[in-house]
């Protein structure tokens, strides 16, 4: 019952938000538009660079930067609701990376299963072993599809470069900016890397996506169907189990090698999990885990890990653990508990060459992180969903909805007062010497100047929430990448220094969205609905709360160097404060023989203003630069 008032609460905020305002909006971007002599075909982009990894739905959004805000809410409503199948989830996110899989068909083993003492589990646990090691044997033949135009020297070029591509890109500018690296040497590394960066790329390329997320379902579903059989089962323990204690302690029913990995089953009481397994299957208790629960690498190419309840632990600083992929397909569910999930780099729900998918019912979660984690991808679909508790996400670098090239990272969190830091790991020496690059809370980007980026996708549902991101995030982009972050309800805050918040730079589209609140946004520069060099930003703020906003410069609606940012806040009694006049609230200077959009629009309400704007006014900024306070009558 209280999912379903969830539904229908969250579907009333959309559309009671979308049916009356979209039609006030419309009608004042279009008076806008008409002040500065365009017309809504103006607001577009065009680009004649091609690559293997452009995305179709960044190539639409960039030529119709307007339908945005449509976009990224349907995803959203389908997304933040408690009901959906995470297997139909994640065939939405396939498609938007221009896969079009079927949901799969579960296949089961037929003969005798080659494990030992099997026929002491229970009926249920022998079926849901069956349903995972079916799809293992699915998802093996669709891997290899995937990977079938790369030859083995590529292969080893990938797992010994790929995998950690990013995360090493990262140490070597920070050990520069330390000292620990001259600026030669850094030259030096840098000519190699772009060779390298070059090479892999290509060789990625040719991975076949429409396989690899036909595995990732095949493994998500089983998963799935999997935890529905053992749901509500009381097993005894068995204290006369035997098992080294290097590999698990505790409660344990059934442990066996396969050909797939080891297998282990857990009981109701207190388990540790010290190593490795290609499935684990836990019937309660509170867990710890300190290897890498359903995460997948090149050894163990497919690991499944389903906790049904318990306070659990999940510590771990190797790479890929905890419902992650790296050249392979991880996934971990977690039904019920307080849980802490505690990783390095590449982990919670991380994928690179493969999937990676964390799912977590209940409760307050902790997660922490480094380097690309908690729905970051790279080449690969991650998946991070949480349904319900007051959470806390921190991490430093490309993670909490990170797309890079060919890659879709994606956080969803239904409901709870939540908590987001992505911030403190690697200084922007190269700008400022106090702040941080992140990468970060719905961002997404490509490699320059050749190879399209992905998706980043963040997704709250509800609840008083807090985002903190420094340099780049907070539904952001770069380089033909689409970073999106959507926010349904709650007095949030939000707080990033610089590229931020419904920021697009570089050949790229952006969209934010909170849809209901009383938010307090904070920003110096280049944010709040903001488009850098030939990209489309857009911020939108609706409801009819009373809503505060402070920026230093190039913020609320912004255009720069032929880009097109907007700014909308559709109700509420706001404040605006901007340090600088000039390009702000409404800005578009011309550059490059052609011009720059900037649009800002506040539909109603009595504000109040300390920069460009005023209250029932309208102001003209650069070239093609407007903004428009209603019920302000604008001349033509």
């Amino acid at each position: 019952m209280k999912k379903i008032i969830y539904i229908i609460l969250l579907l009333s905020i959309v559309f009671a938000v979308s049916a009356d305002s979209e039609i006030e909006r419309d009608k004042a971007i279009v008076e806008a538009l008409n002040a500065i002599k365009m017309g809504e075909s103006d607001l577009s982009l065009l680009s004649l660079m091609e690559d293997e990894m452009r995305l179709t739905i960044v190539d639409s959004l960039m030529a119709k930067p307007l339908s945005m805000p449509e976009f990224l809410d349907s995803l959203a409503v389908r997304y933040c609701d408690p009901e959906i199948d995470p297997v139909e989830l994640m065939i939405s996110q396939c498609e938007l990376m221009d896969c079009k899989p079927q949901n799969p068909v579960l296949k089961t083993l037929s003969g005798e299963y080659p494990w030992k003492n099997v026929r002491e589990l229970s009926v249920r646990l022998k079926e849901a072993l069956n349903i995972i090691f079916s799809s293992y044997e699915q998802a093996s033949v669709s891997m290899e599809a995937a990977f079938s135009e790369i030859d083995s020297f590529q292969i080893d070029t990938l797992l010994q470069r790929g995998l950690n591509y990013l995360v090493e890109e990262r140490t070597l500018n920070f050990q520069h900016q330390e000292g620990d690296l001259s600026l030669e040497e850094l030259d030096d590394i840098e000519l190699e890397r772009e060779k390298l960066s070059a090479r892999l790329f290509e060789i990625s390329s040719n991975i076949d996506r429409m396989k690899l997320s036909k595995a990732t379902l095949e493994v998500l579903k089983a998963t799935q169907t999997a935890r529905a059989k053992i749901e509500g089962l009381s097993v005894q323990s068995n204290p006369e189990i035997e098992i080294p204690d290097s590999i698990a302690s505790g409660d344990i029913i059934y442990w066996a090698e396969t050909e797939f990995g080891p297998i282990i089953i857990g009981g109701p009481g207190k388990t540790i999990y010290k190593s490795d397994f290609a499935v684990i299957i836990d019937l309660g208790g509170d867990d710890i885990y300190l290897q890498s629960a359903g995460g997948a690498n090149p050894e163990l190419r497919f690991a499944i890990a389903i906790d049904l309840d318990g306070n659990d632990s999940y510590l771990s600083k190797r790479d890929f653990a905890f419902g992650s992929g790296g050249f392979g397909i991880g996934v971990l569910m977690d039904t019920n508990g307080e849980d802490i999930y505690s990783c390095g780099n590449l982990s919670i729900a991380s994928a690179v060459y493969g999937a990676g998918i964390l799912i977590d019912g209940k409760g307050n979660d902790s997660y922490r992180g480094n380097i690309n984690c908690q729905g970051s991808a790279l080449f690969g679909f991650a998946l991070l969903i949480d349904y319900l508790g007051d959470d806390e996400y921190s991490a430093s670098l490309y993670s909490q909805g990170f797309g890079y090239t060919g890659g879709i990272g994606t956080i969803i969190d239904m409901q709870g007062d939540d908590n987001y830091s992505a911030n403190g790991g690697y200084k922007d020496r190269s700008s400022y010497s106090d702040h941080y690059l992140t990468f970060s809370q719905g961002f997404a980007c490509g490699y320059r100047p050749k190879w399209s980026g992905g998706i980043g996708l963040l997704m709250d549902g509800s609840g008083n929430d807090n985002y903190f991101n420094d340099i780049f995030g907070q539904g952001s982009s770069y380089w033909f990448g689409f970073g999106g972050l959507w926010d349904g309800s709650g007095n949030d805050n939000y707080i990033a220094y610089q590229y931020s918040q419904g920021t697009a730079t570089n050949s790229s589209v952006a969209m934010f969205h909170d849809l209901e609140g009383q938010d307090n946004y904070v920003s110096r520069g280049v944010s709040q609905g903001s488009g850098h060099d030939q990209a489309a930003g857009y911020f939108l703020d609706s409801g009819s709360d009373d809503d505060i906003y402070s920026i230093r410069d190039l913020s609320q609606g912004a255009g720069n160097a032929n880009g097109i940012g907007i700014f909308i806040d559709e109700g509420g009694d706001d404040s605006y404060t901007s340090r600088k006049e000039y390009n702000v609230q409404g800005y578009g200077n011309y550059n490059r023989d052609f011009g720059s959009i900037g649009i800002m629009i506040d539909l109603s309400g009595a504000d109040k203003y300390n920069g460009k704007g005023n209250d029932s006014n309208w102001w003209t900024s650069g070239q093609y630069g407007i903004g428009i306070d209603f019920p302000a009558e604008v001349s033509q």
